[in-house]
């Protein structure tokens, strides 16, 4: 992926796919001790520097009280603007 190109724009360009990215959301919420994840077939996501990066979805998803849809939504909105 380009330095430049974030996944939302990404997915604007049709790079990624809404399930690949609703996928993404899943699969870190189901798993946010993974490494990486991949973003549809092209793009991989470091987990791990992603949530250093973006402390408030970190802590929200180790929240126990946080709903669900609290979780995907917090990772949605970040994950967007990831590189």
């Amino acid at each position: 992926m380009s330095t430049d190109l974030t996944i939302g724009a990404a997915l604007k360009q049709g790079l990624v796919t809404e399930d690949d990215v609703s996928a993404l959301v899943d699969a870190a919420v189901a798993i946010p001790s993974a490494k990486r994840l991949d973003v549809g077939e092209a793009y991989t996501l470091n987990l791990a520097n992603f949530l250093r990066a973006h402390a408030f979805v970190g802590k929200t998803l180790r929240d126990s009280d946080a709903s669900e849809a609290l979780k995907k939504a917090a990772l949605r909105k970040a994950i967007l603007k990831a590189r």
